[in-house]
């Protein structure tokens, strides 16, 4: 029953976005007015954009199978970037970010024991606060334009200072409950610092990816400085993203870019079509990596055993 409602509510939410997209009159003037100057982007910069997409997902996986390696999971690349490819395809027609329960359930497979979800669960905290690392760079280059406050750089700072902690602590723990697994993650990088290089390196790769798909956006449309825009837009996306309410979060995430942007110089208007064209840009690429990517792992059948002192035919 629970399944059907959340299917249910995705179904719905899809609905309208179909709607809204084929009728954005419906959103005002100001939207009909981003999309008209969409249209007339620069198609070029647009595949570059849906390229970097495609980066950033494929490496944000790595990051997952890195941090899921390291609590004795066993997944291959491909197999990773299938998985979290499901994921942002759900993210892209669910709202409550409901792509990344899909994630944690889906990468908690490749575990053995019965506590995996708690596990995995555990990898996506420890990767989101690997992800405040290079959101605190990011912030701290906008705070060097001028264009952005300090705090969140401070408040980034105290997350990773936090997860740190955990992990220095957490190494010595032994799990004894189902909730002591959510630590397992933490435990092993604590115990193996080494192993945590990869996950920052991968997500530092992602964040760049990122960082190049929105440049990208802001030079289709012929606006200036695109790089020092997209060091804003990208950490005002990930803080939108902690209120995910919409499909794609596209309407939080809309606002953001337009507060991020307005310090820089850059009107609101402007700021709605690069927000819509990023929005697009990424849901397209996600709905088709993961449509790509579930046929990967629905069709991955186990091998079937051969009863003895039979042939395959």
């Amino acid at each position: 029953m629970r399944s059907r409602r959340n299917l249910l509510v995705a179904a719905l939410c899809t609905a309208a976005v179909v709607l809204l997209a084929a009728t954005p009159q419906l959103l005002g003037s100001r939207v009909g007015t981003a999309l008209e100057r969409l249209d007339g982007a620069h198609r070029g910069w647009l595949w570059l954009a849906a390229l970097f997409v495609v980066v950033a997902l494929a490496t944000w996986a790595q990051a997952w199978r890195s941090v899921i390696r390291s609590c004795g999971g066993d997944v291959g690349r491909a197999d990773a970037v299938a998985r979290y490819a499901i994921g942002a395809a759900v993210n892209t027609l669910a709202p409550a970010r409901l792509g990344d329960a899909v994630r944690i359930a889906l990468f908690s497979r490749r575990l053995e024991h019965r506590e995996r979800v708690w596990t995995s669960a555990g990898a996506y905290t420890t990767i989101g606060a690997a992800r405040a690392v290079s959101v605190v760079v990011l912030v701290l280059g906008g705070y060097a334009l001028g264009a952005v406050a300090s705090w969140p750089a401070v408040a980034g700072g105290v997350s990773v200072a936090l997860a740190v902690a955990v992990a220095v602590v957490a190494r010595r723990w032994n799990p004894h409950s189902h909730a002591a697994h959510f630590f397992d993650a933490y435990r092993e990088l604590g115990r193996h610092p080494r192993r945590a290089a990869p996950l920052f390196a991968w997500t530092a790769l992602a964040t760049a990816a990122r960082v190049g798909a929105v440049a990208a956006i802001v030079s289709s449309l012929g606006v200036r400085h695109s790089l020092g825009a997209a060091l804003l837009i990208v950490p005002a996306l990930d803080v939108a993203s902690l209120l995910p309410l919409t499909p794609g979060n596209i309407g939080v995430a809309s606002g953001a870019i337009v507060v991020a942007l307005h310090g820089y110089g850059i009107d609101a208007e402007t700021a709605l079509t690069i927000s819509l064209g990023l929005h697009a840009v990424e849901a397209v690429a996600g709905v088709a990596c993961g449509a790509v990517g579930a046929l990967a792992v629905v069709g991955r059948r186990a091998p079937v055993a051969v009863p003895a002192g039979s042939h395959a035919t």
